[in-house]
């Protein structure tokens, strides 16, 4: 905790929640968030108080993955979905300064996660660790959570989950605010750092390639399509399925859809739909 003669007024008036996700991958158009952990404080108190959720992706979770933060399917089948962890997460950050460690990582998966909600986060400053001690404490040999966590000695290992690693964060927040400049007033953090906001996160618009019209048409009236896929590996096979939205990674287009044979969203390459037909109701 910073010593109270460095804090400002301004900095001893303001609650700060410090915030992770834990996902299925890490590409957030297509991935989903599995878990939300926060942190809410004050810097000039001890006290704190957490908000913790699984999540459930209506999707299969990657082995992968898995490997990374060990939580599995049975994990999140009895878990809320996203809409009304959501809810919850907006209501504990309400008025409060934001801080995430690789800000926007976590904020294009809030962010994709809010826009398939149809919810608006409200204009939340967000802090981001990562940027603070590279600005702070310039010749550190690495500026990943556990790297820091280590140099600052709050812990050896890191669990990869979701409150463990906003714990994580809020102890670096606090051991930087001894450090900061002037920090009298909003202005001031945009004049020392980097400022995001959950509204930085925006759909880009993806072109449809020529023979693909229909798609973007079967998205825009919520219609069925019936497509021929081929999975990597696999034979090509029908399914059933509705386009909700379509994105870019690399060289290639990706159709999130949702499929009636899974019963849940699922994503398909453009390039392996090998036919489509749409269907009417």
């Amino acid at each position: 905790m910073a010593n109270e003669r460095d804090l400002t007024a301004y900095l001893k008036a303001q609650t700060f929640v410090a915030f992770d996700t834990e996902t299925t991958g890490l590409w957030a158009p297509t991935h989903r968030i599995v878990e939300i952990g926060t942190v809410r404080f004050h810097l000039e108190s001890e006290q704190v108080e957490t908000f913790n959720s699984l999540v459930n992706p209506q999707r299969p979770m990657p082995p992968e993955v898995i490997r990374i933060h060990g939580i599995t399917d049975d994990m999140v089948a009895d878990a809320p979905k996203v809409t009304v962890v959501l809810e919850q997460f907006m209501e504990f950050c309400s008025d409060a300064i934001m801080v995430a460690h690789n800000a926007p990582f976590d904020i294009s998966f809030v962010g994709c996660e809010l826009e398939r909600s149809q919810l608006q986060f409200s204009d939340n400053l967000i802090l981001d660790t990562v940027d603070i001690y590279r600005r702070l404490f310039p010749d550190l040999p690495g500026y990943s959570l556990l790297q820091l966590a280590r140099q600052f000695r709050i812990a050896q290992s890191q669990a990869h989950r979701a409150l463990a690693d906003a714990e994580y964060v809020c102890r670096l927040f606090r051991n930087a605010a001894a450090r900061f400049p002037l920090i009298d007033g909003p202005q001031a953090w945009r004049s020392a750092f980097s400022v995001y906001q959950m509204q930085d996160y925006r759909s880009e618009p993806t072109v449809i390639p020529a023979g693909f019209e229909d798609l973007a048409l079967a998205r825009d009236e919520k219609r069925r399509v019936r497509i021929k896929y081929r999975s990597a590996g696999q034979e090509a096979a029908w399914r059933v399925i509705q386009p909700q939205s379509l994105h870019t990674l690399g060289n290639h287009l990706y159709l999130s859809a949702h499929c009636e044979r899974a019963d849940a969203e699922r994503t398909f390459r453009l390039d392996r739909i090998e036919a489509y037909e749409l269907l009417d109701d």
